[in-house]
C-alpha cells in the first residue's frame, strides 16, 4: 500500500518547477557559480529522480482552515508530523554523486562502514526543515509536549538553544526564497479593513514522490555501527 503524505493544497493548472530547479546546500556565504547550481539540480532531478513537479498548486490559507498537520494535540497529528519528520531518514551518497552536488570529500565526512556500502552519510534538507517547524509548533503547545521531553527535562537551556537554531534556519529558508506571489485583499462584512486573501497559487515540488524516493533508498543501520571510519578525523567544532 502506497504511503501517503498530505500536503493540504490543492492543484490547479499544470506547470514545470523552473523555481525549484536551483538548489541550495549548506551555509555557506560565499558566491557559488551557476554551473554548481546546475550540477546539484542535475544530480537530484535526473540522478535521483526525487524531484516531480506538482505544477501550480493553490495554497489554502483561510484562518479557520482544517488539516491533518494541525489543531489540539492528538495521536493523529503526532502520527502526520512523525511521518514527515522522523528519524532524519538517512541515506548514502556516492563519491560520484557527492562530486555532483558541488561538494568535496573531506575526511571529516562521515560515512557508512563497508558492510553498508562505505558511502557518505546524507539526509534530504526538506525533512530537517519540517522538524524545524515541527518543534516550533510543539513549543507552541508546551504544557502538553515539553513536560515528557527529555531533552527539555534534562537541558532546558539546550532545548532553547535548539528552537532558536530552528527559527533561525526557518528564517534563512523563507529569505532565500523569497516568495513574491501576490496577495490580493477583500473587504470582508463585520471587518473594517481589508483582508488579505492567502488561497493564492503557487509552483510546488510533490513532496509525497521526495519521501517515497527516500524511503526507498534509506540505509537502515543500528546506532552502534554509526561509528568513525578509517581516515575520518573531527572537526573542532560544528560547521
Amino acid at each position: 500500500m502506497g504511503k501517503k503524505y498530505s500536503a493540504q493544497y490543492y492543484p490547479v493548472n499544470g506547470a514545470d518547477d523552473e523555481d525549484g530547479k536551483l538548489l541550495y546546500r549548506g551555509t555557506e556565504t560565499r558566491p557559488h557559480s551557476k554551473a554548481r547550481f546546475l550540477h546539484v539540480s542535475l544530480w537530484l532531478i535526473h540522478g535521483n529522480k526525487a524531484i516531480e513537479s506538482k505544477g501550480i498548486v493553490r495554497f489554502n490559507g483561510s484562518w479557520d482552515h482544517r488539516s491533518v498537520y494541525r489543531g489540539n494535540p492528538s495521536p493523529d497529528l503526532d502520527v502526520a508530523w512523525n511521518r514527515v519528520t522522523a528519524d532524519g531518514r538517512f541515506m548514502s551518497m556516492t563519491l560520484e554523486q557527492l562530486l555532483k552536488t558541488g561538494e568535496e570529500p573531506a575526511p571529516f565526512m562521515a560515512r557508512y562502514p563497508e558492510e553498508y556500502s562505505g558511502n557518505y552519510l546524507a539526509s534530504v534538507e526538506v525533512i530537517h526543515q519540517l522538524h524545524c517547524i515541527n518543534m516550533v509548533r510543539q513549543s507552541s503547545w508546551g504544557d502538553h509536549y515539553l513536560a515528557d521531553d527529555p531533552d527539555f527535562i534534562l537541558s532546558p537551556d539546550g532545548w532553547r538553544i535548539h528552537l532558536d537554531h530552528c527559527l533561525e534556519f526557518v528564517r534563512q529558508v523563507i529569505m532565500c526564497r523569497s516568495d513574491v506571489t501576490m496577495v490580493t485583499y477583500d473587504w470582508v462584512e463585520g471587518l473594517d479593513d481589508p483582508y488579505p486573501n492567502f488561497n493564492v497559487p503557487h509552483q510546488c515540488r510533490d513532496l509525497e514522490k521526495i519521501l517515497d524516493w527516500v524511503d526507498d533508498h534509506r540505509v537502515y543501520i543500528p546506532q552502534s555501527k554509526l561509528i568513525r571510519q578509517e581516515g575520518n578525523v573531527d572537526l573542532p567544532s560544528p560547521p
